[in-house]
């Protein structure tokens, strides 16, 4: 028995989507277990997010000072987690004390601000060691950041 023109050709289209979404697939699978990680670090997100206002040559060179500080930086972070946890715990907390959430919350701006002092450092560096050009370039971002 002998195929047809018209379905030969339907045929073959089948098998090639099919063999395109099994290949697809075994992509997906091979990508999930090697490779870089899927995604980075919270320390780099939380840079990648903060520098998107500033020229390249900026850039660079927060990113290089924040590698530098990553220690200091995880810390401040763990910190700024520990906190808020505390917080969400006294929010919780039966019964509710309004001196512990209160405390918390004092705790959390602390920490917080620590963070943030210690990321106005980083940015500073890299603003003041930049050319004029590059300082030139600085957009005003959205949000909190420049």
């Amino acid at each position: 028995m002998t195929i047809g023109k018209p379905w030969a050709i339907a045929i073959l289209v089948v098998l090639f989507v099919s063999v395109a979404a099994n290949l697809v697939i075994a992509g997906f699978a091979v990508s999930r277990f090697s490779g870089p990680p899927r995604h980075p670090d919270l320390i780099e997100r939380i840079v990648a997010i903060g520098i998107r206002a500033f020229p390249p040559a900026i850039r660079s060179g927060i990113q290089l000072r924040s590698d530098e500080r990553r220690e200091e930086l995880r810390v401040l972070i763990d910190s700024v987690e520990d906190s808020r946890m505390r917080m969400v715990d006294a929010m919780r907390a039966n019964p509710f004390d309004a001196a512990a959430l209160e405390a918390a919350f004092a705790d959390m701006r602390v920490r917080v601000t620590e963070l943030q002092q210690a990321g106005q450092e980083i940015v500073g560096e890299a603003v003041a060691a930049a050319p004029a050009d590059a300082r030139a370039q600085i957009r005003l971002g959205r949000g909190p950041f420049p």
